[in-house]
């Protein structure tokens, strides 16, 4: 890169050329994993294979733990050239012999400098030291208070990509430390710290103004002590993680026992077909938690909306839970076709074309199970029904006609839309009123989810009737047992439901957490997450000083996610930024 450089400035040059190329690839591997995990969404909308779904989402994983690498490399020759700028560099605009031994650097300090600003003149010595620690080159957009000083800062990449920014203030009452959690390689260079106004107008490189999130909502603003104690706090959490997931693990090993006992007793009530019976239990248990957990996703987003919209929301989903809540009622065709807008008969054709694997189905029945399910659209891109378009336009703050346009955009690949289309887009996506978050980027994920998690729960209602179905159809041939094995049966079935309800309230929850009050406002939250196949993940995230009794981890946006090991390299991060050490 700078092999053949004469000079510092041929140096600098280089060190800019290299700075840009990878800061242009952050964002197109970004691109790359966004498209692949939407991908993943869409397709299990599908009901595409797990395994398939599941590629996909380590594939779009992998793109972000690539696009953190190189997002971390970019800013290590940041830091180089600011390394540069301080010491090989400072000597040659001193006027030092330019050997290439200087401007090169070889590991040491040059001959003649007993510091890094020993040589710079005047005032520009607290500039160079500041660059020294400065990783992120924030110093010079920091928003600081009066009496404040910038003392350095410091990243640590996440699995997926996300960021923690860090940064150290000195403050007539102590040491700050702020911390960023999480920022996304692409928003890092709006970051202005804690007091920064939430949004922002800049001038774009081709002239024009638009807004920014500088992601003074995502941080908090620590006290030193605070800061200083965060591995402590970590090692606490972290240890009551692995200790819940060797309960968890054990809890899974009971399952599985029961599970087996079970099938065998099952095969005395349906000789030959006891699996098959505990298979379709399984598949009801299952699909009626899937649904549980949508309709979840989709009541958080509700119940943001205000008391009038609220009202007249719940007053329409009476009428579409009449039909059945997460699963078609038996008898109530009636009630289902009109939530799916449909005649009778349309429904029933709807019904058992959606019954055919979509593998086995012919051009014909793909095209019109589309038109009947789908209303034109397709299972990635649906138009809904008229009642859930209803509900749909309410939360996103849009009326009926709106929303209509906005589908119709959203259906069309984001490459074909004339500029005119995508500022279009843009602007329902961030309409007032409806369901909103803290931030627009909380707003959109939040409206997102909901649509999501809406589609998903409407078009499975028939997968899991039919289910509830066949496992009825099922009881009604099971043989009768005798006193002692229909005992055993009733034991085993107990205890493996109590165990199951063990693991559905361990797996995918938190286990541990902590907090750390912030002097902005909230507080620093760190928690585990028990993983439903043993194993712990870990996150990271700001409370906000106004969140309800409703704010989760991760309900207002995206949170920073790592392992054990990447959480103690954030703690590690808050305690050089508190103390005197260069962060690392």
């Amino acid at each position: 890169m700078i092999l053949d450089a004469a000079g510092p400035e041929e140096i600098r040059t280089a060190f800019a050329a290299a700075i840009e190329a990878a800061g242009d690839r952050v964002d197109e591997i970004g691109g790359i994993a966004g498209v692949l995990s939407d991908a993943a969404d869409r397709y299990e909308v599908l009901e595409m294979q797990a395994s398939t779904v599941e590629h996909l989402r380590d594939a779009s994983r992998s793109c972000g733990t690539a696009q953190a690498a190189v997002a971390i490399a970019a800013a290590e020759l940041r830091a180089a050239l600011a390394d540069f700028d301080a010491h090989d560099g400072a000597v040659a605009e001193a006027g030092a012999l330019a050997s290439k031994e200087i401007l090169m650097g070889d590991g040491s300090t040059p001959t003649g400098l007993a510091g890094p600003t020993d040589s710079v003149p005047g005032g520009a010595a607290a500039e160079v030291q500041a660059a020294v620690t400065d990783r992120l080159r924030v110093a010079g957009r920091m928003v600081l208070r009066d009496g404040e000083r910038f003392a350095g800062s410091g990243f640590v990449a996440g699995s997926s990509g996300e960021l923690v920014l860090g940064a150290a203030v000195d403050t007539p009452a102590g040491r700050q430390v702020h911390l960023a959690v999480p920022i996304y390689p692409e928003d890092k260079r709006a970051w202005r710290g804690g007091h920064a106004p939430s949004r922002e107008s800049v001038v774009d490189e081709d002239g024009e103004e638009c807004a920014v999130d500088t992601g003074a909502d995502a941080t908090v603003v620590l006290d030193a002590a605070d800061a200083a104690r965060l591995p402590e706090v970590v090692e606490d959490v972290i240890a009551r993680a692995m200790e819940a997931d060797r309960r968890f693990r054990q809890i899974v090993r009971d399952y599985e026992r029961l599970h087996a006992a079970r099938i065998r007793l099952e095969g005395a009530r349906h000789p030959g077909r006891g699996r098959e019976a505990m298979g379709l239990d399984e598949r009801v248990r299952q699909e009626a938690r899937t649904q549980q957990r949508r309709r979840r996703g989709v009541e958080r987003a509700v119940e943001r909306l205000n008391p009038a919209d609220r009202a007249v929301y719940d007053q329409r989903q009476q009428r579409i839970d009449a039909a059945g809540r997460d699963a078609w009622n038996p008898s109530t065709d009636a009630e289902a076709a009109k939530v799916c807008g449909l005649t009778v008969d349309e429904y029933h054709e709807m019904r058992d074309l959606d019954r055919i694997p979509y593998q086995q189905r012919t051009a014909v029945q793909s095209a019109r199970l589309d038109q009947l399910k789908h209303g034109g659209g397709t299972a990635l891109d649906p138009e809904l029904p008229p009642l859930l378009a209803e509900q749909a336009a309410l939360v996103c703050g849009l009326t009926l006609d709106e929303y209509r346009e906005m589908e119709a955009l959203e259906r069309r690949p984001k490459r074909l839309h004339t500029h005119a289309e995508q500022d279009r887009l843009d602007e329902l996506d961030a309409a007032p009123g409806g369901a909103t978050g803290p931030t627009p980027r909380a707003t959109y994920k939040l409206r997102g989810e909901y649509l999501s998690m809406l589609r998903a729960h409407h078009a499975a209602k028939t997968k899991l009737a039919d289910a509830r179905a066949a496992q009825a159809a099922m009881d009604a041939t099971a043989r009768p047992l005798d006193e002692a094995t229909a005992a055993e049966l009733a034991r085993v079935t107990a205890e493996l439901e109590a165990v199951s309800a063990r693991h559905d309230e361990m797996a995918g929850w938190t286990s541990a957490s902590a907090e750390i009050p912030a002097r902005n406002g909230g507080a620093l939250v760190v928690e585990a997450l028990q993983e439903e196949d043993g194993g712990v993940s870990y996150r990271v995230d700001r409370r906000p000083a106004d969140a309800d009794e409703d704010w989760t981890v991760g309900s207002a946006a995206d949170p920073f996610t790592t392992t054990a090991g990447g959480l103690r390299k954030v703690a590690k991060l808050a305690r050089d930024l508190a103390g005197a050490s260069q962060p690392g």
